[in-house]
């Protein structure tokens, strides 16, 4: 695990070699996910990324990890990708926010995440606008 994260804070900018790690940590996350929250201080600097496709990634990636210890490093990054500048972006995290009522539904309501769907409802890209609903 250090060794792909590791590759992964030296493949920076390289979006098809973090796809790769990411999808091992994500199919890792199910065997071991204690060892699982080491690696989510990466999903969120990602988060925060110049790369709009590397933002998604991060947020996707983070919302395929079902593990619930991470929803709480999950929800900042998220709410801060629904209101990102990239449609990409937004409607990645739009369909997050499926996924992390899926395992926390208390932390969707509790973080007003619903409000945040209703605003992507109205915004000008039809995908993001589809992935709302």
């Amino acid at each position: 695990m250090l060794t792909l994260r590791a590759r992964c804070a030296h493949a920076a900018d390289n979006v098809e070699v973090k796809k790769l790690v990411y999808l091992y940590l994500i199919s890792y996350a199910k065997s071991n996910p204690d060892l699982t929250i080491m690696a989510v201080n990466s999903f969120v600097k990602d988060s925060e990324h110049t790369s709009p496709l590397i933002r998604a990634l991060a947020i996707r990636t983070m919302g395929c990890i079902r593990v619930e210890k991470i929803v709480e490093y999950l929800a900042p990054p998220l709410k801060k990708a629904l209101g990102d500048d990239v449609p990409y972006v937004r409607k990645t995290a739009a369909l997050c926010v499926a996924k992390l009522f899926d395992i926390s539904p208390a932390i969707v309501r509790t973080q007003g995440f619903i409000d945040n769907l209703r605003e992507l409802l109205s915004d000008p890209n039809s995908t993001v606008v589809a992935n709302a609903v």
